[in-house]
């Protein structure tokens, strides 16, 4: 069983199309993976979000506004998956499509119209969103991001593969293909031959890392 885990920005266009990779892919090889949707932020994905939107990185205003969306996104992703993995999943793409392929901008109606249509418990979610508990786990998700040295989104951490004894990591995935052929098998010579270092493996692909 191949775990996957791929580190979001819940309202960012790339991860969205990523994480649609994923699931695309996980339908095709049936039980063969398991995979979370991780929230990740910090200055620098900051940075990326604003670029990605034309705004000015010297605006302070606007970087604080950028940031505290993404965290409160964050915290609402986490707060909809105590109430159910497939809930969780739903909202937080229900919320994306909204924000990336409507042009919808992230609120508090906004988040309360897609929890309703998720069938929520209204009374918990709006709880949840705000509680000591549900930072906690935001901050354990991003313990776990330091551990597995990710630093920018989407990156996809992959344990598991057959006969590769350590974690892969693909920052910038964009390619199903690419990640199709990283979880079939298909790059194993290039990330397990021996006569290889791992500086000159990664150097092999700039986006594919060994952990």
């Amino acid at each position: 069983m191949l775990e996957l885990y791929l580190f979001i920005n819940p309202i960012g266009s790339t991860c969205y199309h990523s994480e649609q990779i994923i699931m695309k892919l996980a339908t095709e090889l049936q039980n063969k993976i398991r995979f979370r949707f991780i929230p990740f932020l910090n200055l620098a994905t900051t940075a990326s979000m604003m670029e990605e939107n034309s705004i000015p990185l010297n605006d302070l205003s606007l970087r604080n506004q950028v940031y505290h969306q993404a965290y409160q996104a964050s915290l609402d992703y986490k707060a909809t998956l105590f109430q159910g993995k497939k809930r969780g999943r739903k909202f937080l793409l229900d919320l994306q499509h909204e924000i990336i392929d409507k042009n919808s901008i992230y609120s508090e109606e906004l988040v309360h119209q897609i929890a309703v249509n998720c069938n929520l418990d209204h009374e918990m979610f709006n709880h949840d969103r705000h509680s000591e508990f549900t930072i906690n786990s935001f901050h354990q998700d991003m313990q776990m991001a330091a551990e597995m040295n990710v630093e920018t989104f989407p990156t996809i951490v992959v344990y598991n593969l057959n006969g590769v004894d350590c974690g892969v990591s693909l920052t910038e995935c964009t390619s199903y293909q690419l990640l199709s052929d990283l979880c079939t098998g298909k790059m194993n010579d290039l990330l397990d031959e021996p006569s290889r270092t791992k500086q000159s493996r990664n150097h092999s692909n700039p986006n594919l890392h060994i952990l």
